[in-house]
Protein backbone atom coordinates (compact mmCIF):
# COMPACT_ATOMS: atom_id res chain seq x y z
CA UNK A 1 0.00 0.00 0.00
CA UNK A 2 0.75 3.83 -0.92
CA UNK A 3 1.37 6.03 1.74
CA UNK A 4 0.06 8.63 -0.21
CA UNK A 5 -2.46 9.80 -2.56
CA UNK A 6 -2.15 10.74 -6.35
CA UNK A 7 -3.91 13.71 -8.25
CA UNK A 8 -6.52 11.70 -10.41
CA UNK A 9 -7.38 9.93 -6.65
CA UNK A 10 -8.21 12.96 -5.82
CA UNK A 11 -9.99 14.07 -8.63
CA UNK A 12 -11.90 10.74 -8.85
CA UNK A 13 -13.09 11.98 -4.98
CA UNK A 14 -13.84 15.15 -5.98
CA UNK A 15 -15.83 13.50 -8.86
CA UNK A 16 -18.15 11.52 -7.00
CA UNK A 17 -18.53 14.58 -4.42
CA UNK A 18 -20.40 16.50 -7.26
CA UNK A 19 -22.24 13.20 -8.42
CA UNK A 20 -24.08 13.99 -5.17
CA UNK A 21 -23.72 17.65 -4.51
CA UNK A 22 -23.88 18.88 -8.28
CA UNK A 23 -23.52 22.55 -7.28
CA UNK A 24 -20.26 21.71 -5.09
CA UNK A 25 -19.75 23.15 -1.71
CA UNK A 26 -22.35 26.10 -2.34
CA UNK A 27 -24.95 22.86 -3.48
CA UNK A 28 -28.30 23.33 -1.12
CA UNK A 29 -28.29 19.79 -0.22
CA UNK A 30 -24.53 19.85 1.10
CA UNK A 31 -25.53 23.21 2.89
CA UNK A 32 -28.62 21.75 4.59
CA UNK A 33 -26.10 19.29 6.26
CA UNK A 34 -23.57 22.03 7.13
CA UNK A 35 -26.59 23.35 9.61
CA UNK A 36 -26.54 20.23 11.44
CA UNK A 37 -23.20 21.34 12.82
CA UNK A 38 -23.41 24.61 13.36
CA UNK A 39 -22.18 24.03 17.05
CA UNK A 40 -18.97 23.57 15.36
CA UNK A 41 -18.30 27.25 15.18
CA UNK A 42 -19.19 27.30 18.98
CA UNK A 43 -16.69 24.54 19.85
CA UNK A 44 -14.17 26.05 17.35
CA UNK A 45 -14.67 29.53 18.96
CA UNK A 46 -13.54 28.56 22.49
CA UNK A 47 -10.03 27.88 21.54
CA UNK A 48 -10.04 31.57 21.01
CA UNK A 49 -11.15 32.06 24.72
CA UNK A 50 -11.22 29.67 27.44
CA UNK A 51 -8.97 26.98 25.36
CA UNK A 52 -6.66 29.20 24.16
CA UNK A 53 -3.29 28.47 24.74
CA UNK A 54 -2.52 31.50 26.97
CA UNK A 55 -5.63 30.67 29.41
CA UNK A 56 -4.18 27.23 29.37
CA UNK A 57 -0.76 28.52 30.83
CA UNK A 58 -2.30 30.68 33.36
CA UNK A 59 -4.68 28.11 34.96
CA UNK A 60 -1.76 26.08 34.88
CA UNK A 61 0.80 29.01 36.52
CA UNK A 62 -2.23 29.54 39.35
CA UNK A 63 -3.29 26.22 39.73
CA UNK A 64 -7.21 26.79 39.01
CA UNK A 65 -8.32 24.12 36.39
CA UNK A 66 -12.42 24.49 36.97
CA UNK A 67 -12.66 27.00 34.16
CA UNK A 68 -10.74 24.90 31.86
CA UNK A 69 -12.36 21.77 32.85
CA UNK A 70 -15.83 23.35 32.27
CA UNK A 71 -15.08 24.91 28.44
CA UNK A 72 -13.24 21.03 27.95
CA UNK A 73 -17.04 19.78 29.31
CA UNK A 74 -18.79 22.70 26.36
CA UNK A 75 -16.21 21.79 24.07
CA UNK A 76 -16.85 18.07 23.99
CA UNK A 77 -20.75 18.86 24.22
CA UNK A 78 -20.95 20.97 20.81
CA UNK A 79 -18.78 18.39 19.09
CA UNK A 80 -20.86 16.21 16.73
CA UNK A 81 -17.36 14.19 15.75
CA UNK A 82 -17.74 12.88 19.04
CA UNK A 83 -20.22 9.94 19.96
CA UNK A 84 -22.96 10.07 22.83
CA UNK A 85 -21.02 7.29 24.02
CA UNK A 86 -17.56 9.03 23.91
CA UNK A 87 -19.03 12.02 25.51
CA UNK A 88 -20.51 10.15 28.90
CA UNK A 89 -16.87 8.92 28.84
CA UNK A 90 -15.24 11.75 28.80
CA UNK A 91 -17.58 13.49 31.31
CA UNK A 92 -17.41 10.25 33.72
CA UNK A 93 -13.58 10.53 33.01
CA UNK A 94 -13.77 14.52 34.56
CA UNK A 95 -15.81 13.38 37.71
CA UNK A 96 -11.84 12.10 38.93
CA UNK A 97 -11.10 15.39 40.38
CA UNK A 98 -7.31 13.87 41.00
CA UNK A 99 -6.83 14.31 36.49
CA UNK A 100 -7.84 17.65 35.99
CA UNK A 101 -4.17 19.03 36.40
CA UNK A 102 -2.52 16.16 34.77
CA UNK A 103 -4.74 16.88 32.14
CA UNK A 104 -4.78 20.49 32.00
CA UNK A 105 -0.99 20.05 31.55
CA UNK A 106 -1.20 17.45 28.95
CA UNK A 107 -3.72 18.99 27.05
CA UNK A 108 -1.28 22.45 26.86
CA UNK A 109 1.44 20.68 26.00
CA UNK A 110 -0.49 19.08 22.94
CA UNK A 111 -1.55 22.28 21.25
CA UNK A 112 1.08 24.01 21.85
CA UNK A 113 3.63 21.20 19.92
CA UNK A 114 1.69 18.72 18.45
CA UNK A 115 4.80 16.23 18.78
CA UNK A 116 5.13 12.30 19.39
CA UNK A 117 5.66 12.91 23.02
CA UNK A 118 2.80 15.38 23.55
CA UNK A 119 0.64 12.83 21.95
CA UNK A 120 1.91 10.06 23.54
CA UNK A 121 1.32 11.71 26.77
CA UNK A 122 -2.35 13.21 26.20
CA UNK A 123 -2.93 9.78 25.34
CA UNK A 124 -1.66 8.47 28.79
CA UNK A 125 -3.54 10.66 30.85
CA UNK A 126 -6.52 9.99 29.44
CA UNK A 127 -6.02 6.43 30.09
CA UNK A 128 -5.39 7.17 33.55
CA UNK A 129 -9.56 6.42 35.00
CA UNK A 130 -9.57 3.37 32.13
CA UNK A 131 -10.00 1.18 35.06
CA UNK A 132 -13.30 2.35 35.58
CA UNK A 133 -15.27 1.00 32.02
CA UNK A 134 -17.55 3.60 31.83
CA UNK A 135 -14.56 6.73 32.60
CA UNK A 136 -12.41 5.60 28.95
CA UNK A 137 -11.44 8.69 27.58
CA UNK A 138 -8.71 7.60 24.64
CA UNK A 139 -10.52 7.38 21.51
CA UNK A 140 -9.45 8.34 18.79
CA UNK A 141 -12.68 10.97 17.93
CA UNK A 142 -11.65 12.61 21.96
CA UNK A 143 -8.29 12.56 21.54
CA UNK A 144 -7.90 14.26 18.03
CA UNK A 145 -10.98 16.71 18.53
CA UNK A 146 -9.20 18.87 20.41
CA UNK A 147 -6.52 19.42 18.15
CA UNK A 148 -8.85 19.80 14.61
CA UNK A 149 -10.89 22.51 16.25
CA UNK A 150 -7.95 24.34 17.93
CA UNK A 151 -6.20 24.55 14.43
CA UNK A 152 -8.21 23.04 11.79
CA UNK A 153 -6.16 24.58 9.00
CA UNK A 154 -3.14 22.42 10.29
CA UNK A 155 -4.72 19.03 12.02
CA UNK A 156 -7.29 16.43 11.69
CA UNK A 157 -10.00 14.53 14.00
CA UNK A 158 -9.97 11.30 13.41
CA UNK A 159 -12.71 8.99 13.33
CA UNK A 160 -11.86 5.23 12.76
CA UNK A 161 -14.55 3.38 10.70
CA UNK A 162 -14.66 5.89 8.13
CA UNK A 163 -11.25 6.55 8.03
CA UNK A 164 -10.18 3.59 7.77
CA UNK A 165 -12.88 2.81 4.90
CA UNK A 166 -11.18 6.14 2.64
CA UNK A 167 -7.84 4.55 3.69
CA UNK A 168 -9.02 1.36 1.86
CA UNK A 169 -10.22 3.08 -1.00
CA UNK A 170 -7.10 5.32 -1.43
CA UNK A 171 -4.50 2.53 -0.94
CA UNK A 172 -2.91 4.17 2.30
CA UNK A 173 -0.96 2.20 5.08
CA UNK A 174 -2.01 4.37 8.17
CA UNK A 175 -0.56 1.51 10.37
CA UNK A 176 -4.06 2.06 12.32
CA UNK A 177 -3.98 1.60 15.69
CA UNK A 178 -7.03 1.31 17.51
CA UNK A 179 -5.27 3.06 21.21
CA UNK A 180 -4.64 6.70 19.20
CA UNK A 181 -0.86 6.98 18.17
CA UNK A 182 1.39 9.80 16.91
CA UNK A 183 2.39 8.13 13.41
CA UNK A 184 -1.09 6.97 12.45
CA UNK A 185 -2.91 10.37 13.06
CA UNK A 186 0.54 11.98 10.80
CA UNK A 187 -0.28 9.50 7.93
CA UNK A 188 -3.94 10.69 8.10
CA UNK A 189 -3.17 14.81 8.90
CA UNK A 190 -0.95 13.91 5.49
CA UNK A 191 -3.43 11.84 3.45
CA UNK A 192 -5.73 15.06 4.08
CA UNK A 193 -3.19 17.60 2.98
CA UNK A 194 -2.55 15.76 -0.19
CA UNK A 195 -6.31 16.16 -0.87
CA UNK A 196 -6.55 19.81 -0.16
CA UNK A 197 -2.99 20.47 -2.41
CA UNK A 198 -4.75 18.72 -5.19
CA UNK A 199 -7.85 19.59 -5.42
CA UNK A 200 -8.71 21.72 -8.40
CA UNK A 201 -12.62 21.38 -8.56
CA UNK A 202 -13.29 22.17 -4.62
CA UNK A 203 -11.70 24.78 -2.46
CA UNK A 204 -12.32 23.93 1.23
CA UNK A 205 -11.69 26.64 3.80
CA UNK A 206 -9.81 23.81 6.01
CA UNK A 207 -9.08 20.04 7.17
CA UNK A 208 -12.42 20.05 8.61
CA UNK A 209 -14.19 20.51 5.70
CA UNK A 210 -11.60 18.82 3.40
CA UNK A 211 -12.32 15.54 5.56
CA UNK A 212 -16.36 15.99 5.54
CA UNK A 213 -15.93 16.13 1.88
CA UNK A 214 -13.67 13.18 1.62
CA UNK A 215 -16.25 11.23 4.00
CA UNK A 216 -19.02 11.51 1.83
CA UNK A 217 -17.47 9.67 -1.06
CA UNK A 218 -17.02 6.50 0.93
Amino acid sequence: MSSSISKAQVAQIEQDFLLRFPDGLQDPAWLALGKKHRSTLQAMALFDTALSQPTLAAAIAQRRYGEVIEACRQFVGHCTTISTFEKIAFRNYLAFGDVHEPFVRCLHALLTRCDAASFDDFVDVLLLCRHDKNANAAKWPLVTAFLAYSDPQQHVCVKPTTIKKLAARLGVDMAYQAQPAHHTYQCVQAMVAQFRQHSTQLVVDNNITAQAVMYCTV
